[in-house]
């Protein structure tokens, strides 16, 4: 099996990282200046990074509460009733927005966005189905992404 090749990735990299992740929207020309490059420069150093999975897209950030979705949950699913087809199973429903298999005493953490807490009663019921589950109510963000 082939070794991934580690590639470094200097200081003006993680700058650009940082301010694309700010501002996905950020045109080259403020991103040359944000980061003290000329615009060729830096769109080669983002082709780059693009190419290698580093950057991996740009996303818009919602604000769930503000369209109706002001029940924000974390659950972690174990799957103690039915083995196989799980993550296709959890795909389907609709108010998982992201899941992802964890390590640890459960097999999934769940990120969930919904309008009632009927909705909410009715997902777990769902999600017994399949096994055991612990749900964290979230009540206020404090931190937004950073490096």
């Amino acid at each position: 099996m082939k070794k991934p090749i580690k590639m470094s990735y200097d200081e003006t990299d993680l700058r650009i990282i940082e301010e694309i992740r700010d501002n996905a929207r950020i045109s080259y020309k403020n991103l040359s200046e944000a980061v003290n490059l000329s615009v060729p420069a830096v769109f080669e150093r983002m082709k780059k990074m693009e190419e290698r999975g580093v950057i991996q897209g740009y996303k818009t950030a919602v604000d769930y509460c503000r369209i109706g979705y002001p029940i924000h949950v974390f659950i972690l699913l174990h799957d103690d009733r039915c083995r196989d087809g799980v993550p296709y199973m959890l795909s389907q429903m609709e108010s998982i927005f992201q899941f992802w298999i964890v390590s640890g005493e459960y097999d999934y953490l769940l990120e969930v966005y919904l309008s009632t807490s009927q909705e909410l009663d009715d997902l777990l019921n769902e999600l017994y189905k399949i096994g055991r589950t612990h749900t964290m109510l979230i009540l206020n963000k404090l931190k937004e992404d950073s490096l």
